[in-house]
């Protein structure tokens, strides 16, 4: 009798382990069989940094062909060079650069680390290429660290030097933003800048719920794209802050909908729930920022579970987000 209870508790078991991933298996594919089967990232900063200054017009001239997206402006023109000069001269810029060098010797990790970004949305959008990918110095554009467009993708490599880089404390970055700049991060970001670049433009958010929604489809394409991601890089949380929001899911969404909030177009509530910084003190000093992402995400996936066929460019092209809330059916318990 023991035998059997065991027996029907792991059917039981493995029924639910299999309803649970459902959608994850969708984003297991073969990549024997794509195209692309290797990328190589070409280093723009290094080539810059490298170059000879006292003939820097004839360097750049030489690089042009090799890097012509990073090098548009007129060489021949004397202020387009000095600015150039300007820009590798600077000391902070060249300290960084030496930093980059130090931590990113060569890229064959980094190369390894992106391909299967690539080659996931080689399998999910065959019909679009993935252009060039470049690494190069940017100064710290944190906001933007990685530039996607038609003809190349530009990897501001110095935006992920690791949180206590002295170069970041030096602008003043807060802290809650150079969690964020960690080499880990690169993979999750590239997808995040394909998504915005490649894909069609999802319509403007009306309400709070068109805004979950459009947030929970980017978290899960980026989910596709990133094997293995976890929550916390996907979301961008440390352990605790996912924790507090995993703790607190029920009562977010309770508040949400006991308040018929989900249809409202109010800035400051948006801003309350998608507004990047260290905590939301609405909720609590302990409350990551950014909720209405993680129950976006959670909504999504809900949806995602709730779909044996699910596929992850339906999901995308699917705009009526009323349709997605209801066949969801997403209700997490309050404790």
């Amino acid at each position: 009798m023991k035998n059997k209870y065991l027996i029907l508790f792991l059917l039981f078991a493995l029924t639910f382990y299999a309803c649970e991933s459902s959608y994850r298996n969708k984003f297991e594919i073969d990549t024997s069989t794509l195209k692309t089967q290797k990328i190589e990232i070409k280093t723009y900063g290094k080539a810059l940094f490298e170059a000879d200054t006292t003939q820097l017009k004839e360097e750049l001239v030489r690089l042009q062909s090799e890097f012509p997206q990073f090098l548009l402006a007129d060489l021949n023109d004397p202020a387009n060079v000095k600015q150039i000069y300007d820009f590798v001269s600077d000391t902070f810029l060249i300290g960084l650069n030496r930093q980059v060098r130090e931590l990113y010797p060569d890229l064959k990790n980094l190369e390894k680390e992106l391909l299967p970004v690539v080659q996931h949305f080689e399998h999910f959008y065959p019909a679009i290429s993935v252009p060039p990918i470049y690494t190069y110095i940017s100064g710290v554009q944190h906001e933007i660290p990685v530039i996607a467009g038609q003809d190349a993708i530009a990897i501001g490599i110095d935006n992920y030097l690791g949180s206590e880089t002295k170069a970041y404390t030096q602008l003043a970055i807060p802290k809650y933003m150079t969690y964020n700049m960690h080499p880990y991060f690169i993979a999750r970001d590239l997808a995040a800048a394909i998504y915005d670049a490649y894909l069609p433009p999802q319509p403007n958010a009306a309400n709070i719920l068109d805004e979950m929604v459009m947030a929970g489809k980017k978290l899960l394409f980026i989910e596709a794209m990133v094997p293995g991601i976890s929550d916390e890089v996907l979301l961008r949380y440390k352990t605790e802050q996912l924790n507090w929001a995993t703790k607190h899911e029920g009562e977010i969404w309770a508040f949400l909908v006991g308040d018929q909030l989900l249809y409202l177009n109010n800035y400051e509530l948006f801003k309350k729930l998608f507004a990047d910084g260290p905590f939301t003190q609405d909720f609590s000093d302990e409350a990551p920022a950014r909720l209405g992402e993680f129950i976006g995400l959670k909504l999504i996936r809900s949806y995602a579970d709730k779909h044996p066929n699910f596929c992850i460019r339906k999901l995308i092209d699917e705009h009526d987000t009323q349709t997605i809330l209801m066949e969801a059916r997403y209700k997490p318990a309050t404790k």
